[in-house]
């Protein structure tokens, strides 16, 4: 009897710990030294908290923005700074041990401090939006969505955004003034009329709340300047909802 109790102890024991190493998927020490060992050379883990840029408005509790997924098994990779380069390997999302790229980010790689930032935002494990950054605001959102561990869907929410601003600028300024640069600049943080932030998940959608203008820096001249709030839907690949508000085409005078 007393044998069987050590037994049945025995046993609990075993099942308690291996639930325990489930429920807690974060990789000890050593395993994060072993996975940050294979990074090849040139690159480096994108820098991370706490100089890590937040997403515009959005509430401090619901920050997550980070370069490694919340389980540690994946990274967003920057190529090392190096002051005499003027060109870089493209910026990786890969899965730590065993080391493997999942995605190439894009063409032009972006090292960590540089005046293009590159960030992440994850949701869960296996959803990350990897957004840019540049001066006025966001020049890229891309959300990619990982199963078995590799990338089953990208989809370029910021450039199906553009589009839509792009379209406007072109029909409503270029139409009165044809000589006025087409491009929309995207415009964040203070320069916003709506504390709303820029992007925010929302289980399998994703809020987008961006405003635009074709003269952030303040310049005279002809002025355009709407807004955009609409919804992705990350199970269809589209938006669910778009919202377009055209701000009435103004002019800026000199000294203004």
């Amino acid at each position: 009897m007393k044998a069987l109790i050590t037994s049945l102890a025995i046993v609990v024991a075993f099942a308690s710990a291996i639930r325990a190493q489930e429920s807690s998927p974060t990789p000890t020490a050593s395993e994060a030294t072993a996975a940050v060992a294979e990074i090849p050379s040139g690159y480096e883990i994108c820098e991370n908290e706490p100089s890590h840029r937040a997403v515009a408005g959005l509430e401090k509790s619901e920050e997550h923005e980070k370069t490694i997924s919340p389980d540690g098994r994946f990274v967003v990779l920057c190529p090392v700074r190096d002051e005499k380069s003027e060109h870089y390997s493209p910026n990786l999302l890969v899965r730590l041990k065993p080391y493997a790229v999942l995605a190439k980010l894009n063409k032009e790689g972006v090292p960590s401090n540089a005046n293009l930032e590159l960030n992440a935002t994850w949701q869960g494990n296996s959803t990350v939006a990897i957004w840019e950054y540049h001066r006025w605001g966001l020049v890229d959102l891309t959300i990619y969505e990982i199963e078995n561990e590799r990338v089953k869907r990208v989809h370029h929410v910021f450039d199906e955004a553009k589009k839509i601003f792009e379209r406007d600028i072109r029909f409503r300024l270029l139409k009165k003034y044809p000589k006025e640069n087409a491009t929309a600049v995207i415009t964040s943080g203070e320069s916003k009329s709506s504390p709303r932030p820029d992007f925010k998940f929302d289980g399998r959608k994703v809020l987008l709340y961006l405003e635009a203008a074709n003269k952030p820096n303040l310049a005279p001249g002809p002025t355009w300047g709407p807004e955009l709030d609409a919804v992705w839907n990350l199970d269809t690949g589209k938006f669910d909802k778009v919202d377009f508000y055209p701000e009435e085409i103004g002019f800026r005078k000199p000294d203004e």
